[in-house]
């Protein structure tokens, strides 16, 4: 293919006249004008592409037929290196990374190759939280009818055993309570929880606590400190009861982990705030380590720990038109904001 300059020499020695010369002038000026134009049309519609593929909150790739990157917005470039688990052979599929789920898929268009990534993750946990919800109503039928009546038998039983072999009666109390518990937690939020708030007397917070008590297992002397400043509470009585259980527990488990200390405190505040009601619960045990996934389900770092708990009193207060908030700067505390 001839050159530019070529084809220019080619028709310059043809020029014989003064108006071939103004005539190829006007149609290599039209040619420039026209150029400009074109390029400057096609930077627009550039940019124009270039804002609409950055508006979509996905990540895309535009990559060229040798491998180059012909575009990809912001999105593909937090999770670039994504594409070296994504399998050539591969049109679609679905890969793990840094703790989120993405759904890959590829097409090809002459020598462009589009990839995109479409963030999975809430999904695939609603599909784990809906085959967990199956099982879990299964084996909470399975399960209930057996503690029920090892209850009944213990029941019975401690009207008829004498003091020193009290303990161990109390002991599978105890061990029954914490399943049934868990059962509750497991199947309420799985189910999704929706509140039924009335008006109670704040005292419940207090007599809530003590009874619950009881039941937990701990080896160090731990002081509760009730500060109540309202007479009474809005909510639905037996998610609030479930939401001290855990709080109440995390706080107790925070402070049989903590070797530094031999006293726990936990202290328990209610009061209203913007017309909010304010439930506070602060442990001088050891500090959450994983304070960014501390509210999602089945992530833990307890050995004891299923994941729920938390998670769980998120549900509560959002159902109650709240939010739950964990702070750890200076004095670390539970804050539970519930709806009037």
């Amino acid at each position: 293919m001839d050159s530019f300059e070529d084809i220019f020499k080619s028709i310059s020695s043809n020029i014989h006249t003064k108006d071939q010369k103004e005539h190829i002038l006007s149609i290599l000026d039209e040619f420039i004008n026209q150029t400009y134009k074109a390029e400057k049309e096609f930077n627009d519609l550039k940019e124009v592409f270039s804002l609409v593929l950055e508006s979509i909150p996905n990540p895309i790739w535009v990559i060229n037929e040798d491998n180059s990157y012909f575009y990809y917005n912001s999105y593909a470039k937090k999770i670039d290196d994504i594409l070296k688990k994504y399998p050539q052979e591969l049109n679609e599929c679905e890969i793990l990374f840094e703790k989120e789920y993405y759904l890959m898929q590829r097409s090809k268009k002459h020598n462009k190759t589009l990839i995109t990534a479409t963030n999975i993750t809430n999904e695939k946990r609603k599909e784990r939280l809906a085959s967990m919800g199956q099982i879990s109503a299964h084996l909470a039928h399975e399960i209930r009818n057996p503690i029920g009546a090892i209850a009944l038998m213990l029941s019975s039983l401690s009207k008829n055993i004498d003091s020193k072999h009290s303990i161990y009666i109390l002991e599978m109390k105890k061990a029954l309570w914490r399943v049934e518990r868990l059962i509750n937690t497991t199947l309420l939020f799985c189910k999704g929880v929706k509140a039924i708030s009335q008006k109670y007397d704040s005292s419940l917070i207090k007599s809530n606590i003590e009874d619950s008590v009881v039941y937990f297992e701990y080896s160090k002397n731990i002081d509760f400190i009730y500060d109540i400043r309202v007479d009474s509470i809005w909510c639905d009585l037996e998610l609030l009861e479930l939401l001290l259980q855990n709080l109440i527990s995390n706080a107790i488990e925070a402070i049989e982990e903590c070797d530094e200390i031999e006293n726990g405190i936990i202290k328990i505040e209610f009061f209203i705030k913007d017309n909010k009601q304010i439930l506070k619960v602060y442990d001088n045990g050891v500090l959450a380590s994983d304070i960014d996934n501390l509210f999602e389900a089945f992530k833990t770092t307890k050995i004891k720990g299923n994941g729920l708990g938390l998670a769980f009193c998120k549900q509560i207060a959002e159902a109650h038109n709240g939010i739950i908030t964990y702070n750890d700067k200076g004095k670390k505390y539970f804050l539970v904001s519930l709806g009037l």
